[in-house]
């Protein structure tokens, strides 16, 4: 920081490609060239009034970047930079907490500029911090937006500047050996594991957490043991075995100890007969129905009976009207042949009166003629006898039919009554079927009855007698529980309801259980053999780099209990002298010079697996011993400056003499002092004329 009797400091950063006002921007690395960056690495970054800045722009190249300079000279500077510029929280940075205290003091507002590597176009991501409000203000590709809008950029590049498998600033190095085995799955996942690897973990935390709080309500031991004035309850549960108890105190006794009142007693009794005598009224209502029902079938039956005689004195009537209709022809024939007689007789008297010599002979033939009419007449006689006969008979037969007709709709009537009565029935059969099919728990329309029932009904009594030792049986019991008071009762239906209530509860936790289970090994499957791939990708390069250094390295996936897949993790184990056994990295074992070799061979191992654009190492290499610094070096130069592998950034105030460089790498050094050059002036050819003149002179 400046002070305050001196000139105004200006900071400069010499990069491998400088813009200048006399002459085009060149590069000294040699693949310092756009078609080497990754998706997402950082092609530029701009300070402006940003911490130690006053104004510089920063070239890295797309592979290995050192970035050297003396301490306070701005070079974690450059990492705040990457992490806030690209929506990073300070909280990352383990700095201040509030962003306006990342501007340069004196100034009311900074900004970062950073440019990021695509291939359809770069982006460019512009943050301006505002000291007065601690507020800042985003643009993407010089168009203003949304912080929430440049999360979901940087997230679609893979960047994951809160991750310190990618990102480990200065302060934050320490706290590496510090994770636990699960953080440092997680942040392995979210840095070189396949999208979906992650949201599988997150996914199978969620079942398994529900499961078991299924399993918890299913698999429950619970006991129950009484003493003589308090109740224990003791619960054990199945999936941790952990045992908790609880006691209370026992309410007084409520039966055999609990004075009778005899009053009440008799009020019970009444009510009992009155509901015996309810049953028989309802038994006697029964058999004069079914009596009833008895009586009609047989006045059905006499009806039917009497209807078929009526059919048959109908036939008979008919019969006799036919009989009676041919006498009336008879009758009128005869007397039609009586008025030919009367004409004859006259006939005959006249020729009496003109013969009478014939008189006897005429005489003679008059008597015949008299007897033949007498014959006539009698049976003319004899037909109107008949004819009475049969209009009496006639009189009497339709007289029975008006008789059966009304007979035959009294009937009618009482087949109407039995129709209603045989359908009062039926719905009263429904309703009890009805009825009883609820408390069967049968679904409707279901004609079967469940094996259970046919169980149950089996162990019942058979005969009437039987059915009425056995109600005299429970009337007894229930006699003996004459002093159970509502308060009881109510407790009682209360707590049969709430055990219904459970049951279906547990049913349906028993289903959802299952549910879970399935989905959990359709996840776990998706998850866990590519995670065991991925450590072992890991392990193989881990353990290459401990072995080239003379020592022993060893990366696995470890878990105790392989269903809580909340408790997995990745476990280091390291042995960095011969006469020792491997031991778990921990921030208390190794040295400090020990845990950055074993921080920084994790991070360079995670290097090929390349899913993130770049990665950030500050200052890791303070407190090695020059022998592990220098091996750890080498590793980092030939893992970076590979092929197909990601941008890095590696931030070191020194570096050890003769090492050995790739043309690969790209060295960034940071100066920081009052006679500094402002970057518009500076000149990279200029300055190494210069220099090339005052070693010869």
């Amino acid at each position: 920081m400046e002070q305050p009797h001196k000139r105004k400091r200006k900071s400069h950063e010499l990069s491998n490609s400088q813009p200048s006002d006399r002459e085009p921007a060149t590069s000294t690395s040699a693949n310092a060239r756009e078609g080497d960056f990754m998706e997402g690495a950082i092609v530029r970054i701009t300070m402006h009034n940003f911490l130690t800045y006053d104004h510089s722009e920063v070239f890295p190249g797309p592979k290995l970047n050192m970035i050297v300079g003396a301490n306070g000279t701005g070079k974690s500077s450059i990492v705040c930079a990457i992490c806030l510029g690209l929506a990073g929280k300070t909280s990352v940075l383990g700095r201040g907490d509030k962003v306006g205290l990342y501007v340069k003091r004196g100034c009311q507002r900074g900004s970062v500029e950073i440019e990021l590597y695509r291939t359809r176009g770069n982006l460019i991501v512009t943050r301006e911090i505002q000291v007065e409000n601690n507020q800042s203000t985003w643009m993407l590709n010089k168009k203003h937006a949304s912080q929430k809008a440049v999360e979901e950029a940087v997230r679609e590049l893979h960047i994951q500047v809160g991750n310190l498998c990618q990102f480990l600033p200065q302060e934050k190095v320490g706290e590496f050996a510090k994770m636990s085995n699960s953080e440092l799955l997680e942040a392995t996942e979210k840095s070189v594991g396949p999208p979906e690897m992650y949201e599988f973990h997150c996914e199978l935390k969620t079942f398994r957490t529900k499961e078991r709080d299924l399993e918890v309500i299913k698999d429950l031991q619970l006991r129950t043991i009484y003493t003589a004035e308090e109740r224990y309850n003791v619960k054990k549960s199945a999936y941790s075995n952990n045992v908790v108890s609880s006691n209370s105190a026992l309410r007084p006794p409520q039966f055999l100890t609990t004075t009778i009142d005899v009053e009440e007693r008799r009020q019970l009794e009444e009510q009992l007969r009155a509901a015996e005598r309810q049953k028989q009224s309802i038994d006697q209502r029964m058999a004069a129905i079914r009596e009833q029902q008895a009586n009609l079938d047989r006045r059905d039956n006499e009806l039917r009976a009497n209807k078929k005689k009526l059919s048959d004195l109908k036939s008979k009537k008919r019969q006799l009207e036919q009989k009676i209709s041919t006498k009336q022809d008879s009758l009128r024939q005869m007397e039609q042949n009586e008025i030919n007689l009367v004409a004859i007789e006259e006939e005959a008297n006249a020729k009496i009166a003109a013969v009478n010599n014939k008189k006897v002979t005429i005489m003679g033939e008059y008597l015949s003629h008299l007897q033949s009419k007498a014959r006539l007449n009698m049976e003319k006689v004899y037909l109107a006898l008949q004819s009475a006969g049969l209009s009496a008979e006639k009189t009497k037969l339709e007289t029975d039919v008006r008789e059966s007709s009304a007979e035959l709709k009294r009937a009618e009537v009482d087949y109407t009554k039995l129709d209603k009565i045989k359908t009062n029935l039926l719905m009263t059969c429904k309703t009890l079927m009805k009825r009883a099919s609820e408390i069967c728990n049968m679904t409707p329309g279901e004609t079967a009855v469940p094996e259970e029932l046919h169980a149950a009904f089996s162990l019942l009594p058979e005969t009437l007698d039987e059915i009425d030792a056995m109600l005299n049986e429970e009337r007894t019991r229930a006699e003996c529980f004459t002093g159970l008071s509502d308060a009881v009762v109510d407790e009682y239906n209360r707590r049969e309801q709430e055990i219904k209530n459970l049951e279906k509860e547990l049913d349906d936790k028993t289903n959802e259980l299952t549910t879970y289970r399935r989905n959990i090994a359709e996840a776990k499957e998706r998850w866990l053999n590519p995670l065991k791939k991925l450590v072992e990708l890991i392990n193989v390069r881990f353990s290459d780099f401990f072995q080239s250094m003379q020592c022993a390295g060893e990366v696995d996936l470890h878990s105790e209990n392989e269903e809580e897949y909340d408790k997995y993790g990745i476990r280091i184990q390291v042995q960095f002298r011969r006469n020792t056994r491997m031991h778990e990295l921990t921030p208390h074992h190794q040295s400090g010079g020990e845990r950055s070799v074993t921080t920084m061979l994790y991070l360079m191992s995670l290097q090929e697996l390349n899913r993130c654009p770049f990665r950030v190492v500050d200052e890791i290499n303070q407190g090695m011993d020059p022998v592990n610094e220098r091996r750890v070096f080498d590793i980092v130069v030939r893992a970076a400056c590979g092929v197909n592998t990601s941008q890095y950034f590696f931030i070191t105030p020194k570096l050890l003499q003769n090492l050995q460089y790739a043309e690969q790498m790209t060295i960034l050094c940071v100066h920081n002092g009052p006679q500094m050059l402002p970057p518009n002036k500076w000149n990279e050819k200029a300055f190494i004329q210069r220099a090339r003149r005052r070693n010869r002179t």
